[in-house]
């Protein structure tokens, strides 16, 4: 709730090198350094803060120390019945400067972790290039509670663009590739010169899955090819994952349905009897191990995972690696836009080939489907069995 006796603190930050808009600003405790600050108090005129160098103005989910100490020995003493720690991050504004206009993006606080602060934009101003800095906060603060449904509460940040259809392309990895080195280091550089534009998903930078899959592709109809297949969860009941597509490609029909009973764990009979009017054949059962590197575009607001796997069959006999480079949902945002996604996506993956070239990994550019890969290994097996004579 606003403190009407506070005052808005504003610091000044560093310019950015490219000057781009954003969809999302990520702050860490040490880009919030300034050597300006001011406040600006209801009724009152704006105070200078007098600091001698720059230091980090927030630290975790608080104030600094340092900050917090200094406002209160400047903050007037008509206030004293309001507590400096009670200020909190409102907002960021964008200032984009030109000779005729200011063009202001105002960007609210979405999130606050240890690691930083996220903001999301939610408006644009345009004022006189004559206008202050004072002036903007006052007009963009009536701007900061736009959106607020979506950018004040967690669970309602996102929202996928395309429901139900899986978008990823994928980079095969050939040879005794470490999965977790992979990720690890791809981790380390989101949001580096390596991955330019990209943010981590603050707080869930890295995530860990393991599954055993039963797989059974669908042989007919034709307009329904693909597979269906079953996870078994921690409780004994199943996630049935259910994808359509003729042919590998970057975009794929992919449906679930959560905490289903299969007795006895009779797939086929659950199949026959749920979908009655599809065809089906058994493949091999494998265990998937995989990390995902969750990270977000700064300028659309795209997240995407790149997620790196492991693949064994049943007795590991068979192993495929790849790196996937999912779109799995969007930022909610003033400006959101549908059709950055798949440029957005072909450029994360052009960005995960260049590291893996970098990290001399042999690899293939493809879109090659797990389904496939069981194929292939039924194939050779047909081929390798004995022939009557």
């Amino acid at each position: 709730m606003p403190r009407k006796q506070l005052p808005v603190v504003t610091i000044d930050l560093p310019a950015d090198t490219d000057g781009g808009d954003r969809a999302v600003e990520y702050l860490r405790p040490i880009d919030t350094a300034s050597a300006s600050i001011r406040l600006l108090a209801k009724d009152s005129v704006p105070i200078e803060v007098p600091v001698d160098e720059a230091r980090p103005t927030w630290c975790g989910c608080s104030m600094s120390e340092s900050l917090r100490t200094h406002l209160e020995s400047v903050w007037p003493a008509a206030a004293a019945t309001e507590r400096i720690e009670f200020l909190s991050p409102i907002m960021v504004l964008r200032l984009h400067e030109s000779h005729e206009q200011t063009r202001v993006e105002v960007l609210a606080c979405t999130r606050l972790r240890e690691v930083g602060a996220v903001f999301a934009r939610v408006a644009e101003c345009e004022f006189p290039a004559t206008v202050t800095a004072d002036d903007v906060v006052t007009v963009a603060l009536k701007s900061a509670g736009n959106l607020r449904e979506h950018v004040a509460v967690e669970n309602q940040v996102f929202r996928n663009l395309v429901p139900g259809v899986e978008i990823e392309n994928k980079i095969t990895l050939r040879g005794d590739v470490s999965i977790w080195r992979l990720t690890s280091d791809l981790a380390s550089q989101v949001g580096s010169a390596s991955f330019p534009g990209f943010i981590p998903d603050v707080g869930n930078e890295v995530q860990r899955w393991e599954v055993f899959q039963h797989t059974f592709e669908v042989l007919s109809p034709a307009a329904e090819s693909g597979y269906i297949a079953f996870q078994e969860q921690p409780s004994g009941a199943f996630l049935l994952k259910h994808k359509i597509f003729a042919e590998d490609t970057l975009r794929r029909v992919e449906t679930f349905r959560h905490n289903l009973t299969v007795p006895g764990k009779d797939f086929a009979a659950f199949l026959e009897l749920e979908y009655p009017h599809l065809t089906f054949r058994a493949l091999r059962t494998f265990s998937r191990t995989r990390f995902d590197v969750n990270l977000e575009s700064s300028a659309t607001g795209h997240f995407f995972g790149i997620e790196i796997d492991e693949v064994r069959t049943a007795g590991d006999e068979h192993v495929l690696r790849q790196a996937e480079i999912a779109y799995h949902r969007s930022r909610i945002h003033d400006g959101l836009d549908i059709t950055t996604v798949e440029p957005e996506l072909e450029r994360l993956t052009n960005l995960v080939d260049s590291y893996l070239a970098r990290n001399n990994v042999d690899r293939e550019r493809t879109f090659y489907s797990k389904l496939s890969f069981l194929r292939d290994i039924e194939r050779r097996s047909a081929a390798t069995l004995p022939t009557d004579s």
